[in-house]
Parts: C-alpha cells; sequence; structure tokens
C-alpha cells in the first residue's frame, strides 16, 4: 500500500512539474530566489543540499549536490575497512553539516540508456506500469532486469505525451548499492549525473529507498506552522473582538433609539411652534392690527357721519353710513395713514327719513412696511 502510495505521489509529481502549473511555479521561484539578498539565496541552497556518492573503480567519491551542481568533498579508498571509513564519512558530514542530508547515488550518463517516447494521454495517470509494459518493446531490456525513470517533455500534441525514459541494468546499481550498504550507507535515490549536473532522477524504487529524517527541516516546518497558526490566531481574534465590538455599537445605537425619536419629536413641536409665531409675527408685521384700523376710522369721521357698517379684512376696509356732507369723506379717509385708495361703491343718495347722504366707501389697508 505504502509503495503504490509513493509510485502515485511520484506520478503526480513529475505530472505536475512537467505541466503549465509546475513551470509556472519553477519560474516564480526562480524570480522570487533572484529577488532575495543574496544571504538569504545561499542559505536556501545551502538547505536543499544532498549528500552525493559515486563509485570509481576502487574509491568511493563522497561530494555534496548543491543546486543540482556536485563539488567532491574527499574520495575514499574501497580497500579500507568499512567501519572505519563509515566513521570518517560520518565525521566528513558533520563537518559540513550534512548528516541528515538525503543521500544519493550518482550514476555516470554513460551508464544510463535514454529514449524518447510518445504514449497516449490516458497512460499519464499510470505512468510507471505503462511504460514497464513498453520496456521490452522500446528497450533491449525487460522491465523487471532494469531501474528506470522518466520525465515528460511535452503535452502540447493533443492526446499524446512525449517521454523521455532514463533506464539502467540492476545488475550494475545492485553492486553498487550492495557496497555501500556494507558500509552502513543508506541511499535515499539514485540520480544520473551529466555534464557536471544531477538531472533529479531517482532511478531507486520507492521500497528500497530510505527517508532522511532532517530534523532541523521538521523545527522549521514546525516552527513554520505555529507561526501560521499563530496569524489565523490573532486574525480570528481580532475579528471576534471587531464583532464585539459591533455588536455593543448597535445596543448603544438601539439603546438611544427611543431617546432619538422623542427629541425628534419635541424638535418638531418647537418648529412647528416658531414657524406659527413667525407666520403670526410676519402677518402683524405686514398689516395693522383691527383695532388700530378701528381707531383710526372713528378718528377720521366727522361727528355727523354715522356708520351702519363696517368690515376690516388684512388688506380693505368697507364702510356703509350716513353722512351730511358724504363727498368730503374720501378726503378725509385719504389723509389717514393706514388707509388709501379710499373711493365710493356706487353713488351716494338721500335718506327720506334723516336728510343724510347714504353712502358705501371701500379704501385699501397700508402695510406696516410701506407706512
Amino acid at each position: 500500500m505504502a509503495n503504490a502510495l509513493e509510485q502515485y505521489a511520484q506520478q503526480l509529481r513529475h505530472r505536475v512539474q512537467a505541466g503549465p502549473v509546475g513551470k509556472f511555479f519553477s519560474w516564480w521561484f526562480c524570480e522570487l530566489k533572484l529577488a532575495m539578498p543574496v544571504a538569504w539565496q545561499a542559505r536556501l541552497e545551502h538547505a536543499m543540499r544532498r549528500v552525493v556518492l559515486r563509485l570509481e573503480g576502487d574509491t568511493l567519491a563522497v561530494g555534496i549536490d548543491e543546486n543540482r551542481r556536485w563539488t567532491n568533498l574527499e574520495t575514499f579508498p574501497l580497500a579500507q575497512d568499512a567501519k572505519l571509513q563509515l566513521q570518517q564519512i560520518d565525521d566528513l558530514l558533520d563537518q559540513h553539516d550534512l548528516l541528515e542530508a538525503p543521500r544519493y547515488l550518482l550514476l555516470d550518463r554513460q551508464a544510463v540508456l535514454s529514449k524518447d517516447l510518445r504514449l497516449p494521454t490516458a497512460a499519464e495517470s499510470n505512468l510507471g506500469q505503462a511504460l514497464g509494459f513498453e520496456m521490452d518493446r522500446q528497450t533491449p531490456f525487460r522491465a523487471s532486469s532494469v531501474y528506470f525513470d522518466w520525465r515528460v517533455l511535452d503535452r502540447s500534441t493533443p492526446g499524446q505525451l512525449l517521454v523521455r525514459i532514463f533506464v539502467t541494468p540492476r545488475q550494475q546499481v545492485d553492486a553498487a548499492v550492495e557496497k555501500l550498504s556494507a558500509r552502513g550507507i543508506s541511499l535515499g535515490g539514485i540520480d544520473v549525473m551529466d555534464e557536471g549536473r544531477s538531472q533529479g532522477l531517482n532511478l531507486l524504487p520507492a521500497d528500497q529507498r530510505t527517508r532522511a529524517v532532517n530534523r532541523k527541516a521538521r523545527l522549521n516546518l514546525a516552527l513554520g506552522v505555529l507561526c501560521v497558526v499563530l496569524v489565523a490566531a490573532v486574525m480570528a481574534q481580532s475579528l471576534s473582538l471587531r464583532v464585539h465590538q459591533i455588536d455593543e455599537l448597535q445596543q448603544a445605537i438601539a439603546g438611544v433609539q427611543g431617546e432619538a425619536r422623542k427629541v425628534m419629536a419635541i424638535r418638531k413641536q418647537i418648529d412647528d411652534a416658531s414657524e406659527a409665531a413667525g407666520f403670526l409675527a410676519t402677518r402683524r408685521s405686514g398689516s395693522p392690527l383691527a383695532i388700530e384700523v378701528l381707531a383710526d376710522v372713528t378718528r377720521l369721521l366727522p361727528d355727523d357721519t354715522f356708520l351702519d357698517r363696517l368690515v376690516i379684512e388684512p388688506d380693505s376696509v368697507q364702510m356703509q353710513g350716513k353722512s351730511r356732507n358724504a363727498q368730503q369723506l374720501i378726503e378725509k379717509v385719504n389723509e389717514s395713514s393706514m388707509l388709501s385708495a379710499a373711493a365710493f361703491r356706487g353713488s351716494t343718495r338721500l335718506d327720506a327719513r334723516s336728510g343724510l347722504e347714504i353712502f358705501e366707501i371701500n379704501a385699501a389697508v397700508e402695510s406696516v412696511e410701506g407706512r
């Protein structure tokens, strides 16, 4: 079950790396790396180093694979005592802070056969098995006698994949792995060296790989996860406090809404009263009071004149009555500071009983500002 999951994860990794998403993130990571300070770039490359081992005749070369470039540290003779050699290798790796780095066996490019194949896109979901079926037809080996890995080169052709397969005989690799195992060295993978650079492959089957436990990396990962959790907790607490503040404000607003309605009602009453008072003041300032007009009319009319009817309106006055000399009334009314434009309504006529002239006069009331 674990091997099947490992193979599926490897296939998924190859698929993502060769696809548009993998290419984008590869470009993005390179750009991000270039934007980092030089010291940070060096630390990042330092954290991604691998221990690489090369068997060259009767010697074992131990080096560092950093950013796909191999640097030799020291070469040990295979004739040396295995336990002593393991101790020397551990001291060397400890000196370079590589005890917890993964260990890979590097094969020369001449020891590996590579070939480009075109396969249906449907085979990508189980590419390892599909390549195993094609091994007899595409290479001079059987799948059971080789170790192999692959790299998807192109998906642009509809319905087809361009895959490069890397194959090496098992017998050769098993002999090298046996020599390393005799010295207590467990491998995490087998890569290929070409023109001084590793290819990023792993020809070693998943069930034979040894996982390196990098405690520093685990500690960094744990610290990173802790930081993310703390940031999430701070954000959640901030949101909780903001929600609590909003609830308090809403409660406070609801509490004063009743008081606000009362204040608005009182203000409306004040505004209505002010408007009514202003209206009355305006009316009063615009025209004289009726009692003032009555007093002025009483002062103007002579003693031989009697009124039967008096109508005082805001802008006019109507007088109807009897007088010995009605013609002089027009002149007297016009002498008033409150009345103007006095005129008879119709002609005067003589009252047979009293011998007085019956008259009816209209006059306009002058506004206070006009006087």
